[in-house]
This record gives C-alpha cells, sequence and structure tokens, in this order.
C-alpha cells in the first residue's frame, strides 16, 4: 500500500524563475548556434563573451568575479545541464538538435515539450555521489509522464488537483520516484486523505519546495499544463489544446527509462563524466521522429486550436502587423490605406509590410515605413520592466542592408504569440541603435565567392548511380 509519508527529496539542476527561463532562452539558443561545432576551449571563450557582451556591454575578461561567475552558471547550468543545448564529444562541443530545431521555427514551447519527454531520474546531472545515491534508492522515474497522467486521472473523476498535491504525493515520495505507485493509486490517495482533511503538504517556504516548483515551471513553459495562480489552492489543470501530446505522455508513463543509468558501473574510473557527457548527449536530440507532434498548438483567432510549425507562424505575424498597420493609418487618413502592403512574400526587399508614418508623422504622413516581422511562440509575456530582460533575433543580410539604407524608416516589430495574448515589440532605427551600442548586432554567417583561380584541386568521378 502507498505511504507518502516516505519522503525523498529529488531536485534538479536549480533553474530560474519562470519568465527569466522563457526570458533567456532565444540569447542562449542564438549564441550556441552560432559557435557550434568548436573546440570546447574556443566555445567556452566565445560564449563566455558573446553572453557578457549580452548581459553587460562587456567582454568576460573585463568582469569581476561574480559577473564571471554568473556568466559561467548561466552556461553550464542552465543553458548546458537544464535545457540541453550543446553537448561535448571527442574534445568538441556540437549543438543539439532541440537547439537547432528552436533556432529554426522559433516555437519555444515546442523546445519545453521536448525537454519534458526527454527528462528523467536518475540523470547525468548531478555529481556522481548524488547519482549513486539515487541508484541505490532505486528511483526510476518520469516526473512530467506522471503529472500528466495523474492529472488526466482526476478529470475522470471531477477532482482538482493543485501544486501542494503534486509536491508531497508525487515528486517527494519515494515510491512514486521508485515506480512501484500508478497515478491512480497516488489520486485515490490524495482523495482518501482529502476526506479525512488529513492532506499533508511540503512547507512552501521550504527548502524541499523549490524544485516542485521548478518542474511544475517546465511543464507550463511547454503549453501542457496550467496553474491557477490567482487561487490559494494552486489548482493546476491540463491544457487540452495540446492533448494529442499529452496522450503521448500518459502512454509512456511507465515504460522504461530511455537513458538506462542503471548499465553503468559506478566503480569505473572518471564514470561521473563519461555519464555526465553520454547524458547530455542523449538529452540533447529530439524526442520524436516527427518532431511536428512538438509545434505548438494556440488558440487561434479566438476560436480554433491550430498546430503552428514555421511557414505559418511568420504567416500569421506578418498578417497581423499588417492588419494592425492598416487599422492605424486608416484611423488616421482613408486615403492612405492602399500605401500599406503586404509584401513579405516577394523575396530580397529585406522587410515584411510596406506602410506609411500616417499619425506617427503629421507633417509628412505620407513618408513611407519599412516593417520587417519577427515572430515567436512562447508561454509567457516579456517584460520590459525587468533590466535583466534580454531578445535576440537573426537578420539576414538583405535586412540588415535595408536598416542601413531605410534608417529611421526601418522598423522591427518583434511578435510574441502567448496562449492569452499578442505581443508586439517596435524597434525604431535598428541600425543607428547599434552604431549607438543601444543593441548589439554581430555578423554571423559569410558568403565566398570564388573563382577559377581561386580553386587548388578538381576532381571527376564518373556517375555511378
Amino acid at each position: 500500500m502507498f505511504n507518502p509519508d516516505i519522503q525523498y527529496r529529488c531536485d534538479i539542476i536549480r533553474g530560474k524563475a519562470q519568465k527569466e527561463l522563457d526570458d533567456l532562452l532565444p540569447t542562449y539558443s542564438t549564441i550556441v548556434a552560432d559557435i557550434c561545432p568548436a573546440d570546447e576551449n574556443i566555445f567556452n571563450q566565445q560564449f563566455n563573451n558573446k553572453l557578457s557582451q549580452s548581459f553587460y556591454q562587456k567582454n568576460y575578461n573585463e568582469l569581476g568575479k561574480n559577473q564571471q561567475k554568473t556568466i559561467r552558471n548561466h552556461i553550464t547550468e542552465i543553458a548546458g545541464k537544464l535545457f540541453g543545448l550543446y553537448f561535448k564529444k571527442n574534445g568538441l562541443v556540437y549543438e543539439s538538435p532541440s537547439n537547432s530545431k528552436l533556432v529554426n521555427d522559433q516555437d519555444q514551447p515546442a523546445f519545453f515539450k521536448n525537454l519534458c519527454l526527454n527528462f528523467q531520474f536518475p540523470n547525468g546531472t548531478q555529481k556522481i555521489q548524488t547519482i549513486t545515491e539515487r541508484i541505490n534508492k532505486k528511483i526510476k522515474f518520469k516526473p512530467f509522464h506522471f503529472i500528466l497522467a495523474l492529472l488526466a486521472e482526476a478529470e475522470q473523476v471531477k477532482f482538482t488537483i493543485t501544486t501542494y498535491h503534486i509536491g508531497y504525493y508525487v515528486l517527494n515520495a519515494l515510491e512514486v520516484l521508485q515506480g512501484k505507485v500508478t497515478p491512480k493509486e497516488v489520486l485515490d490517495t490524495i482523495i482518501s486523505n482529502s476526506q479525512k482533511n488529513s492532506l499533508k503538504r511540503v512547507p512552501v517556504t521550504s527548502h524541499d519546495f523549490q524544485h516542485i516548483r521548478e518542474l511544475l515551471n517546465l511543464l507550463v513553459l511547454a503549453n501542457l499544463i496550467v496553474i491557477d495562480e490567482n487561487r490559494n489552492s494552486k489548482a493546476v489543470q491540463l491544457n487540452h489544446h495540446e492533448n494529442e501530446l499529452i496522450q503521448l505522455f500518459i502512454k509512456e508513463y511507465n515504460t522504461p527509462l530511455q537513458f538506462d543509468i542503471y548499465q553503468f558501473d559506478l566503480n569505473e574510473e572518471y564514470i561521473g563524466k563519461r555519464i555526465e557527457m553520454e547524458w547530455a548527449e542523449y538529452f540533447a536530440q529530439i524526442a520524436l521522429k516527427n518532431a511536428q507532434v512538438l509545434n505548438t498548438v494556440l488558440p487561434y483567432q479566438h476560436q480554433v486550436s491550430k498546430k503552428i510549425d514555421k511557414n505559418e507562424l511568420g504567416k500569421m505575424g506578418e498578417e497581423l502587423v499588417f492588419q494592425l498597420e492598416q487599422e492605424r493609418v486608416k484611423k488616421y487618413n482613408q486615403r492612405l490605406v492602399n500605401q500599406v502592403q503586404l509584401v513579405g512574400e516577394i523575396r530580397g526587399l529585406g522587410y515584411d509590410v510596406k506602410s506609411v508614418a500616417a499619425d506617427e508623422n503629421p507633417n509628412n504622413p505620407d513618408f513611407d515605413r519599412f516593417i520587417e516581422v519577427k515572430s515567436t511562440i512562447r508561454v509567457t509575456s516579456p517584460d520590459l520592466d525587468n533590466h535583466d530582460w534580454i531578445e535576440t533575433v537573426n537578420l539576414t543580410r538583405k535586412e540588415w542592408v535595408a536598416a542601413e539604407q531605410f534608417q529611421a524608416a526601418y522598423m522591427i516589430y518583434r511578435v510574441y504569440f502567448t496562449a492569452h495574448k499578442i505581443y508586439i515589440r517596435k524597434i525604431i532605427n535598428p541600425f543607428e541603435k547599434n552604431e549607438q551600442g543601444i543593441i548589439y548586432v554581430m555578423p554571423t554567417m559569410y558568403r565566398m565567392d570564388f573563382w577559377a583561380n581561386s580553386v587548388d584541386v578538381s576532381v571527376e568521378v564518373d556517375n555511378v548511380l
């Protein structure tokens, strides 16, 4: 019989606040994509400097010891161990497939879904002493799978699960962590204790509750659960817009761990380092062969839930900005509306929407505006009041040439699609802002032209296909 009072703290790598994780991810991700693959020493040096520039507008060696420690913690603990954005092999550091997908499709919840799908206890992020202890405790557990399965069981009997239930009866319960208890058995115990008015919980202010909050944050960022933060009970609900993926989690909650940490000989020399490296390579992978299943489902036009892919996301952002520009210009002068044009599908322009100044310049209302739209999906809203907030977008050469050419008439609209609202952040004249040091732009791609006299060796092979 399940005894939840046998408590055991099974924590993860120390995370950040929910919004911080959402804010930091694109910057980490872009830096990793720029650097990798690279020699480990070069990787560390460049990541140190790039992140230092983003955070403090200084190179790493210009920082004090505390700031340097902060940078290294971001790189190793969050970007590396928690997010799995890169892995090391044979002295080189490689970008993870999950990072590559994020850079390509700008779908942050999809990234967190993949993280949750791959996560397990024990894993290779802790020191070998902690790993050994958890193996000795016979822990075999996929926390995110189990939580979603428990929530589904609770829905069937119309019982509300809270963060406190999950903390005491799941994430801190040793028998659950050992894989000995089913979600239904946990639910039955919670209901029974509730009826007896004998429910227990981990104190919210305690060190033991911190990892519970951090684990649940990852499920929220994955768009798989919703927590009612306005209620004292902290009710947790499934996000049924993501039902296809939720059902996969539930189906696999009790399948064997994908990364068999029990296969390792813990007496082997340097075993801790080996487990860490092999776990990092595993954790970095895309968990599903069809990565489209990970793509985020958002309420679309306030009526329909729609799975968003990269092309759809870009078009949604461009169409939204186009409509908003039409509305803005129309309010000022109906005559100017026809000058607002959606041109994103015309290659090589360096902008997606051509508009006019209208109310933004009453003296010259028909002056042109050139708008490049950069869209992303995330769960939380970007917080401009947070002085540590940073963002990263990728610009093509054509876009940057257009920024230099049109200067004050050129704007970047960063569009954030979230489950509840759409946020738009407008950056006017990014070229001048870069000159002033208000933003930081660096070249990340190079085009190489070569001629006949550039070629050293020419080889011809018969077509044998």
